[in-house]
């Protein structure tokens, strides 16, 4: 039984709100919202219009795929949105998205502001005296994968740290393995490997490429049964999902336990399941007839008494005060850098005075960068907001280093951190920088040739560099932000590249008499469809010492993707995870090409990491890769001096044990969770020194950083003329 989807640009925690301007006779509850919002319900649903509900992941802030998720278009979408919208049907109601913070459920609950919540919510003792919740809708058993060899039991979280997961990318246990594991500090991120294809997985436990699999405890049968592995541990994390309803909502939660059952009858709620969790038809596993009738009988009890009534936070969004991105229809567009201020104006619709405690914080994002600089940091609320009152909050952002569309959300907290009310959105599309005029075309120099077989690709393609140089001291090939010295290759020779995005690619030559020329041509890459590599970094890759190892890492973004890696002719690893990494030790001193190759129905995308490994000094040890702090093998920043509104490439290439890489313009973060590798550009439009700086942070909390100086000086004042210079006083 498969639980995945295609992983989409963003996934993030949803609510579900009502428009309707109906009035209906109902008490509204202790503290009453402002009269302009609906209240809350204690009727049944005859006759109404709207339902409003909410969809939610199980904690804060945290991405909850395939159960609700924004798609590629940001539209809301997922197993919940979807049976919400067919409970919807059911009940004769329509429903509305809108964005709200989980940790303000009951608040939001309670002051109306939503009437259900829906999105893989646990029924625990401590939520049973906030929200009233229904019988479930879904059950998930987690189960434990090993080889047959193995003698590993898991009977908790713990049995499983330090070790290698493996997870099907997109599922359920994804998101299970990244709380209970990762967050936990029980695994480094890089021992989480993710794959398209579980059977690739299953096979790598036997070549002990990886210790566990992690997956659905009917799919772990399976393979169990086939001989495939052996079952080490079971029901660890099962989650029984039901949804939340204002307490004391009898009505409404009985109409939907009754929506529910018809919805389970008919099939329907099956082949929702099919549709985004990948559990065919047939095996979907209706919930126990003892599971449903404990959790009615818990949910028609009052044993449980409520928290007693106190103050009520609220918060609901009015209107985006500046760079409106019309729903993400229209983002502004901004450049790499680009410092702007985003504003709203929002309400207080609770009963609790907002104070100086309070605060704005960014909560996620669609992509790394997503944060614009502001991803660990807050803006309190100045003065007082007293309940029905609104605020006009403003932060101060920059636009991501790479380009591309992003989306933020950020959330209100009260004085002790606890999230509430309506999420507050951020859109942007950032452009490529701009193309600087083109410098005269040189003289030829006699002795020099170097071309390119293409200038025009698909990315993933391959472009061959070749040239040929008489009479020089020392010629350099580099991809434009590099360190050229680290460059070095022979006088006639040719080399190929898969560049990533639009490159330029620098042959620079130091002739016998000292001159030094320097030729650039330019690669115009297209993104087609297909997978794509985000990194591919290989560290050391340059005057690695013989006997030596190198880290290889990658991440790749696509759906039924077979990824193969290898190292010149020889395949280390056939059916590759889509996110992983493996240490491997060149064999002898010379050039070694490793190739990383996704492939799917569409197309293709490859990358390259050339690694150098020459003599080891006899009397140094040659050292394998530190797994405790990031290694930091390339950060250029290139040309170190322009002029205003001048631009800059950066590079970078990071292994060993990463958790997070930033990169910095002086204290201004530019890329939050940066990957491995990569490159971008960033224009710079005010005179005076920059300090780039990249800071990549370990899964133990150890950091390396290193930084790289850039002067910026003013435009040249043009001359006036000599007419202009007569009429001057």
């Amino acid at each position: 039984m498969r639980h995945s989807i295609t992983r989409p640009v963003w996934m993030m925690a949803m609510l579900l709100t009502m428009l309707a301007a109906l009035l209906f006779a109902a008490c509204r509850p202790v503290n009453t919202p402002p009269a302009a919002l609906p209240c809350c319900l204690t009727l049944p649903l005859t006759g109404r219009r709207f339902l409003k509900t909410a969809s939610l992941s199980s904690a804060p802030a945290v991405d909850y795929p395939p159960f609700e998720f924004y798609d590629p278009s940001f539209q809301i979408d997922g197993f919940d949105p979807a049976l919400a919208r067919a409970i919807g049907k059911q009940l004769g109601v329509e429903v509305e998205f809108v964005d709200l913070a989980f940790d303000g459920l009951a608040q939001a609950l309670t002051l109306g502001q939503i009437d259900a919540a829906i999105a893989a919510v646990s029924e625990t003792p401590e939520r049973a005296r906030l929200v009233d919740f229904t019988t479930p809708y879904f059950v998930s058993s987690d189960a434990y994968l090993t080889s047959a060899a193995a003698d590993l039991t898991v009977r908790t979280n713990e049995d499983l740290e330090g070790l290698r997961v493996a997870v099907e990318r997109g599922s359920i246990y994804e998101d299970q393995v990244q709380k209970t594991l990762v967050d936990a500090g029980l695994i480094a991120p890089r021992n989480v490997l993710l794959y398209d294809d579980l059977n690739n997985a299953v096979s790598d436990l036997a070549a002990e490429r990886v210790d566990v699999v992690v997956l659905d405890l009917l799919a772990a049968q399976a393979y169990v049964a086939a001989g495939e592995a052996r079952l080490a541990g079971q029901g660890i994390n099962e989650q029984q999902y039901a949804i939340a309803v204002r307490r004391g909502s009898t009505a409404l939660r009985d109409q939907l336990n009754a929506a529910l059952a018809a919805l389970m009858a008919s099939g329907k709620t099956a082949r929702l399941a099919e549709q985004y969790l990948g559990i065919p038809v047939n095996e979907f596993a209706a919930i126990p007839a003892q599971t449903a009738t404990a959790a009615a009988e818990a949910a028609s009890s009052s044993t449980i008494p409520p928290l007693p009534a106190a103050c009520i936070d609220g918060m609901a969004w009015v209107a985006d005060l500046t760079y409106d991105d019309q729903a993400m229809t229209a983002p502004p567009v901004m450049f790499p850098g680009q410092p702007f201020q985003k504003s709203w104006r929002v309400q207080n619709i609770g009963a609790c005075t907002w104070d100086s405690s309070y605060f704005f914080a960014f909560a996620r994002g669609n992509a790394p960068g997503a944060g614009m600089g502001m991803r660990d940091m807050s803006v309190n609320v100045q003065g007082t907001v007293a309940p029905g009152a609104t605020y006009d909050v403003a932060v101060d952002l920059v636009a991501p280093l790479l380009p591309g569309v992003y989306q933020s959300l950020w959330e209100l907290h009260d004085g002790v951190g606890n999230a509430f009310g309506q999420t507050l959105r951020v859109g942007i599309q950032v452009a490529g920088a701009p193309t600087p005029t083109p410098a005269p075309t040189p003289t030829p120099v006699p002795g020099i040739i170097f071309s390119a077989d293409t200038m025009d690709i698909t990315r993933g393609q391959p472009v061959t560099f070749v040239w040929d140089v008489q009479d020089a001291q020392a010629v350099y090939f580099y991809q434009e932000g590099q360190d050229w010295q680290a460059n070095d290759v022979a006088a006639a020779d040719q080399q190929v590249v898969y560049p990533e995005r639009t490159t330029a690619y620098v042959l620079r030559v130091l002739k016998d008499d000292g001159a030094e020329a320097i030729r650039t041509i330019t690669i115009d890459v297209q993104v087609n469809a297909g997978p794509a590599i985000e990194s591919f970094a290989v560290v050391p890759n340059s005057a690695v010492p013989a006997g030596a190892c190198v880290d290889i890492s990658w991440r790749i973004v696509g759906e039924g993707v077979t990824v193969q890696l290898t190292r010149d002719d020889a395949v280390l690893w056939e059916a590759a995870p889509s996110e992983g990494n493996l240490q491997d030790c060149p064999p002898q001193i010379g050039e070694f090409v490793y190739t990383l190759t996704a492939t799917d129905a569409v197309g293709a995308d490859t990358r390259q990491q050339t690694v150098r490994v020459v003599k080891a000094d006899a009397a140094v040890e040659p050292a394998p890769p530190s797994n405790t702090a990031p290694v930091i093998d390339a950060f250029a920043v290139s040309p170190e001096a322009v002029v205003v509104n001048g631009c800059v490439a950066i590079s970078w290439n990071v292994g060993g044990d990463v958790k997070t890489i930033q990169i910095l313009r002086g204290d201004t973060v530019i890329l939050d969770d940066a990957e491995t590798s990569g490159s971008g550009q960033n224009c710079l439009t005010d005179a005076g020194v920059y300090r780039f700086r990249l800071v990549a942070t370990g899964s133990t909390g150890e950091e390396s950083s290193a930084e790289v100086a850039v002067t910026v000086a003013p435009p040249t004042p043009i001359a006036p003329s000599a007419t202009a210079q007569a009429i001057l006083p």
